[in-house]
């Protein structure tokens, strides 16, 4: 039996907070015909891979694939329904925090789980990485709202962006998977294009899985989640971040004023 594996492995603000959503929300309805697998599921796993990605060395490596193995041993091999795992944790931290320019680790880290999965499933198993992507510019600038809400940072937009001039784009990141993780596959596709369709970002995912017994209007689509709100509020969190006020109190002021921000657009 040849069993089918997607890993949903990122990238960062790319719409993967929505498919996580839709899976949780659906997840009765997926169950007869697929095993699905979150953050929750396997989080040594994704510690591991953010850790190497700010330390990578052969040690922080080696927990990644240990970490890998462990998860992987615990599914069984004999359940015909196809595996989806889903975290972009799994490439690392986001860029923009620890120093981070982009997802210079990813590769190493899809190479431990496929190696992993062969492990667990056979040399036949069927592999697929599958990254959500999008355009350069608002992929930056929803990284920076979403760093500016959940830290300290001080930059605007425009020098945040600046330190990024030199980095690798996600393709190129998806090529240097590619080429380490092969003959496994990798595919992607732009939220600018998933977005569109019935399902969002859920549905290239759906068809990599190929469940033909799945009813997909039968699955409740979600709005998008984890939206950067378009009130003007991002300043506010800037000048937040630059007071001296204490930590405690900076985070506290920003769940009150996303609170209103919800409301406003409610």
């Amino acid at each position: 039996m040849t069993t089918r594996i997607v890993v949903h492995a990122g990238f960062h603000k790319t719409g993967t907070t929505s498919v996580q959503a839709m899976l949780r929300e659906n997840a009765k309805r997926l169950d007869p015909h697929l095993r699905v697998f979150l953050k929750d599921d396997f989080e040594d796993l994704t510690t591991r891979a953010r850790a190497f990605s700010i330390d990578p060395k052969e040690r922080t490596l080696a927990q990644v694939a240990k970490a890998a193995v462990a998860f992987f041993e615990t599914l069984d091999a004999d359940d015909p329904r196809p595996v989806l795992l889903c975290s972009e944790d799994l490439s690392g931290h986001m860029p923009g925090r620890h120093g981070l320019e982009c997802y210079d680790s990813a590769g190493l880290v899809m190479k431990c789980l496929s190696d992993a999965v062969l492990a667990r499933f056979g040399a036949d198993a069927d592999v697929t990485f599958y990254f959500s992507t999008r355009h350069r510019d608002p992929w930056l600038r929803s990284t920076w709202w979403q760093n500016l809400r959940s830290t300290r940072l001080t930059q605007d937009f425009a020098a945040y962006s600046a330190q990024f001039d030199d980095a690798r784009g996600l393709e190129d990141i998806l090529t240097e998977v590619a080429q380490d993780v092969a003959p496994a596959r990798v595919t992607s596709c732009g939220l600018e294009q998933s977005a569109e369709l019935p399902l969002g970002p859920l549905e290239p995912i759906l068809s990599l899985l190929d469940l033909p017994d799945l009813d997909r209007a039968s699955l409740k689509a979600l709005p998008p989640e984890n939206v950067q709100p378009d009130v003007g509020i991002d300043a506010v969190f800037l000048a937040l971040n630059q007071s001296a006020l204490p930590e405690k109190d900076v985070q506290e002021a920003k769940r009150l004023i996303r609170k209103m921000a919800r409301r406003v657009l409610a």
